[in-house]
């Protein structure tokens, strides 16, 4: 049997984690030389699953060479197409080039052949070359390079007479636009929702070819959708399609349903959106025993199952649909149909309705305003560049249902980070539950994870006890300093992952969850993984996005912002009415801040606190940092003295140029160098070397 899924389905090409098929492997071998069983095809073109495509654009920033260099970089490191993020990839179009001896070949392919791959990429061996063009409108690039296709790998012969790349288009829906056919038979009215006008048009195109002229086809359009389209015969072919297209907020449900009273809702309606919260549209429009389909792979499938609950509405609800018999064929005389009509219209990526322009410079900078606002809910500073990188990662990830895994060193917000992703996700309604691994003891974490069953244990609670995965259903668990845990609790955590289940302890039945995983830590996991401290298969099963919060130290633009939000916070909480001086800042800024940002929250507590006037200045600030330099020095710390001084006497210039004399002479006194002394307190020996002059003070003891 095993002999059979490797040269059926591909698992010899598997590298890891070993025996599993190469669709749910992390990465595969793409080597040139193919085996008996398998044929090598040269790559022309790629479809790139449309979700797939739009987070790559975003995360490249609609830039060209990044947006090549993102695609490579996947393939590169695992083999195939198959993006972490949306665990998506696409379809290819190719020349066959070599055919193994054993290949079995349906379709009796010879050398030269042009074929259409239909399997998705998340399979498939591929290397890349080169890119050459890319086709923003059907999500698309051309290329150079080549595939391993596997004897089970499903292929069409390239058909004549219909454009390629719309054809590709279609085959990418798999057997989503067959279905939709299906259920649309004996029906009238239907609804198609959607932010890609291609994808509208194919869905309303497949109903129209089986419910006839006289169903009515309503379309709601996204004003923001991806795609615009224009040119000879449009308006004419949307008319043959649709009976009536409306422009709405997909996030604005209730305003876009206003007009459909009981009477006119649908039989059957698709949601081809993959915008978060469309889904209310489609289940609320839809009337009691029809049907909804939802035709993209991003979608928010449980929480439309919520609302018919809610809703008391009795729906069937399709998800999706991979390989039916027959698809091929029907997406092939769709395709014919349409390609008259598609070769006269022009796609575009510039985003244009009646109602709304949108350039793609102004979808830029609503993203970096989502970004800002997003960070300011939870008190996530970001003013450095390094910092900006990386919250442009964390939005574009957040609304992606993958494990994310979040490293830096102590104290640089990585549950902060955490946050942000959980409240802008699609889980944002559901439970988030947070772990301290290196808090819970070895011998409680199991059932602390997993729960346990009543009676398992001595001391265990009568009626039993859910665990952490098991209250976290439908929702995200953040594992932070995930390194602490031991190999035993990394193998039942791997099986959670992989399985969807785990059992109790003390349980005999399988608890099924379906969670999302965050973690993080502030050890170097790949090092544990070649020390075998930490599981190789369960470090990629986390390690699907990770993401790289800099030190402080990296991003010094965000001090400042950090002081100034700890000191409003702090002031608040502590009823007090302080602010900070602009050379008391100035000098946090040139700390080594070695437990990052919580440390220099702690700071700015204690300044708080301690501080004697309104204003925190940098003799606080120095006073504060440099406890060292004070205890027992004999440096008039304590400048209460002041208020016995007569007014006359008092120069404030004087007065701070005398206590840092006192410091750097104290300082040197100690230390011995101007090297250390400099570092002691803070400022550059440079700096240091002038004051000491400035002041006249007698040579340090040497270097």
């Amino acid at each position: 049997m095993q002999d059979y899924f490797n040269s059926k389905y591909g698992m010899a090409r598997v590298k890891e984690p070993k025996y599993v098929l190469p669709t749910s492997a992390w990465r595969i071998d793409n080597n040139r030389e193919i085996l008996d069983n398998e044929m090598r095809v040269v790559v022309k073109k790629i479809h790139i699953e449309t979700t797939n495509f739009r987070q790559i654009l975003l995360e490249a920033n609609d830039d060209d060479e990044k947006i090549k260099e993102k695609i490579a970089d996947i393939v590169i490191k695992r083999g195939k197409l198959h993006n972490p993020v949306t665990d998506t990839g696409g379809v290819l179009y190719g020349r066959v080039e070599k055919i193994g001896e054993k290949y079995d070949n349906r379709l009796g392919l010879k050398e030269g052949d042009e074929i259409i791959c239909t399997a998705s990429l998340t399979t498939v061996p591929l290397y890349i070359d080169r890119i050459t063009e890319i086709d923003r409108a059907y999500s698309q690039i051309d290329v150079e390079g080549y595939a391993i296709l596997f004897d089970k790998i499903p292929l069409i012969k390239k058909p004549d007479n219909v454009p390629i790349n719309l054809f590709l288009f279609m085959l990418d829906e798999s057997g989503t636009l067959f279905t939709v056919a299906q259920n649309a038979k004996a029906k009238k009215n239907f609804l198609v929702v959607g932010n890609n006008i291609m994808l509208n048009l194919i869905y309303g195109c497949a109903i129209r070819r089986v419910a006839g002229d006289d169903a009515k086809i309503v379309c709601l359009l996204d004003k923001r959708m991806n795609i615009y389209a224009k040119g000879e015969g449009l308006d004419i072919f949307l008319g043959k399609v649709f009976s009536e297209i409306h422009y709405v907020n997909i996030l604005r449900p209730m305003e876009c349903i206003k007009g459909f009273g009981q009477d006119s809702l649908f039989d059957l309606s698709i949601n081809c959106a993959d915008i978060p919260g469309a889904e209310t549209i489609n289940i609320l429009a839809t009337k009691d025993g029809g049907t909804v389909v939802f035709a993209n792979l991003i979608n928010n499938y449980n929480i439309a199952l919520y609302i018919t609950e809610a809703t008391s509405k009795q729906l069937k609800i399709r998800c999706a649909e991979g390989y039916i018999e027959g698809y091929q064929e029907f997406d092939l005389e769709l395709a014919t149909e349409l390609s008259e009509y598609f070769e006269r219209i022009e796609f575009t990526t510039t985003v244009d309705t009646n109602a709304q322009r949108y350039s793609s410079t102004k979808e830029r900078k609503l993203l970096d305003n989502m970004v800002r606002i997003n960070s300011m809910a939870e008190d996530f500073i970001c003013e450095s560049r390094a910092m900006k990188a990386v919250l442009e990662e964390v939005t574009a990830v957040s609304k992606y249902d993958c494990n994310v895994f979040i490293s830096g060193p102590t104290g640089v917000g990585k549950e902060k980070v955490a946050n942000v992703i959980q409240k802008n996700s699609t889980r944002k309604m559901q439970p988030f539950i947070k772990i301290n691994c290196a808090a819970i003891s070895p011998n409680l974490i199991e059932s602390e994870f997993f729960g346990y069953e009543k009676g398992s244990f001595t001391g265990a609670n009568l009626t039993g006890k859910k665990g952490y995965f098991e209250l976290a259903d439908g929702g995200t668990i953040f594992l932070d300093e995930v390194g602490e845990l031991q190999l035993d609790i990394q193998a039942k955590l791997l099986r959670v992952i992989q399985d969807g289940e785990f059992f109790r302890v003390g349980g005999t039945s399988p608890v099924k969850t379906n969670v999302r995983i965050l973690s993080a830590t502030n050890r170097d996991l790949e090092k544990m993984v070649e020390e075998k401290l930490f599981r190789r298969d369960l470090y990629y099963r986390l390690n699907v996005f990770p993401i790289r919060i800099p030190s402080l130290a990296e991003r010094k633009a965000d001090i400042p912002a950090l002081i100034r939000y700890f000191v409003s916070k702090y002031s608040q909480s502590y009823g007090v009415n302080r602010d900070i001086s602009d050379d008391a800042i100035e000098y946090l800024m040139n700390r080594n801040w070695k437990g990052n940002i919580r440390e220099l929250e702690n700071v700015v507590q204690r300044l708080l606190i301690n501080a004697k006037g309104e204003t925190i200045l940098l003799y606080d600030v120095t006073k504060e940092l440099n406890q060292e330099l004070f205890g027992g020095s004999g440096i008039g710390t304590d400048i209460s003295y002041i208020d016995d001084m007569d007014e006359d006497k008092l120069n404030l210039v004087q007065l701070v140029e005398d206590y840092e004399k006192s410091i750097i002479k104290f300082a040197l006194e100690k230390y011995g160098s101007t090297r250390k002394a400099a570092r002691a307190i803070g400022i550059s020996q440079t700096q240091l070397v002038r004051k000491k002059n400035k002041y006249s003070i007698g040579e340090e003891k040497g270097e």
